[in-house]
C-alpha cells in the first residue's frame, strides 16, 4: 500500500464521522419540522381534512427513516474508527501511536497535534511519515 493509499485509508474515519454528523443535523431538522406539524394539527380538527394528518404521518415516517439511517451511519463510523485504531496500535511504538491517534482518530491538525504533544510541527510530519512507513508493512490489504 502506498503512502497516499494509507493516508486515504486512515482518513476514512474523518469522513465517516463528518457524514454521520451531517446526517444527525438533518435528523434534527426533520424532527423540528415533524414536531411543528404535530403541534399544528393537535386539538384543531374543525374543518381539517385528512390530508393534514397524512402530511404529519408522512413527516413522522420520514423522520423515523432518517433516524434509522443516521444510526447505521454512526455505527459504520465507529466500526471504521475501531479498524483504524487496531492498525495504529499494531505499530507497538507509543510515540508514533500517539501521533497517529491525535491525527487520525481525534482529527487534529498537524499543528494541534504538535502543540498537544510538545513537538514542532515538522517533527510531527516526520513522525507521521515514519509511522506510515512502519504501518504500510502491517496494513497490506485494506478495503477503501
Amino acid at each position: 500500500m502506498t503512502e497516499f493509499e494509507l493516508r486515504r485509508w486512515l482518513n476514512r474515519a474523518f469522513y465517516a464521522d463528518k457524514k454521520a454528523k451531517a446526517l444527525d443535523m438533518l435528523v434534527q431538522q426533520c424532527r423540528e419540522r415533524a414536531t411543528g406539524l404535530v403541534r399544528a394539527t393537535e386539538g384543531n380538527d374543525k374543518g381539517r381534512s385528512s390530508t393534514s394528518k397524512n402530511g404529519t404521518e408522512n413527516a413522522l415516517i420520514q423522520l423515523a427513516e432518517m433516524e434509522n439511517k443516521a444510526e447505521k451511519l454512526s455505527a459504520e463510523a465507529v466500526r471504521i474508527t475501531a479498524e483504524i485504531w487496531e492498525a495504529i496500535i499494531g505499530l507497538h511504538d507509543d510515540d508514533l501511536e500517539a501521533v497517529l491517534i491525535n491525527r487520525y482518530i481525534l482529527f487534529q491538525t498537524v499543528e494541534q497535534t504538535a502543540e498537544n504533544m510538545g513537538y514542532d510541527p515538522r517533527t510531527i510530519r516526520r513522525k507521521i511519515k515514519q509511522a506510515l512507513e512502519k504501518m504500510s508493512a502491517n496494513v497490506l490489504v485494506c478495503p477503501l
